[in-house]
């Protein structure tokens, strides 16, 4: 089948595929010079913008000082938001019955996991499918005693170790 398909292609000519640009060339198997690259930016419009926590973002808390879920009201460092690493205050929206925090307690919390990509040193980018948060105390110790799920292992540098030392998984 796409044997046929690129016999039928190549003898339309190589104008019918500069046309379409490099991504058929790609589907194809073989490349083709083009001189004009067509530009597929609104085809990317339609995907939810990730950015920076800021205030009023939900944010899961994944350790188990009794708080499910917080939101945002300030990030405590830079003018946009949040970031890996950052900390935040935020107001406690769920909880569990017997934890340590209650609903409507203002808690101060360490960003584990964010949706916005961040770049690494050998050039990589890392990003996660939700944003998450640990809650920690005005010194900067957590609140909980154990930390789900994977966490990155830029909070090193961050001096964020104690939660690194609890975490399950290290990404």
């Amino acid at each position: 089948m796409n044997a046929a398909f690129t016999s039928k292609c190549s003898k339309v000519g190589s104008t019918l595929l500069r046309h379409f640009g490099n991504n058929i060339s790609g589907i194809l198997g073989k490349p083709c010079e083009s001189v004009a690259k067509p530009s597929c930016n609104h085809i990317f419009s339609q995907q939810q913008q990730r950015t920076f926590i800021q205030m009023r973002t939900n944010l899961k808390v994944v350790d188990n000082s009794g708080a499910k879920r917080v939101m945002c009201i300030q990030a405590l460092k830079g003018r946009r938001g949040a970031r890996l690493g950052d900390t935040i205050i935020a107001s406690v929206k769920e909880a569990q019955p017997r934890g340590k925090v209650k609903k409507g307690e203002v808690v101060y919390g360490v960003v584990v996991r964010a949706a916005m990509q961040r770049g690494r040193c050998d050039g990589s980018e890392i990003k996660f499918d939700d944003n998450a948060v640990v809650l920690v105390n005005k010194q900067g110790e957590p609140i909980g005693t154990r930390v789900f799920g994977p966490v990155p292992h830029e909070l090193r540098k961050k001096k964020h170790v104690k939660i690194l030392s609890l975490a399950e998984h290290i990404a």
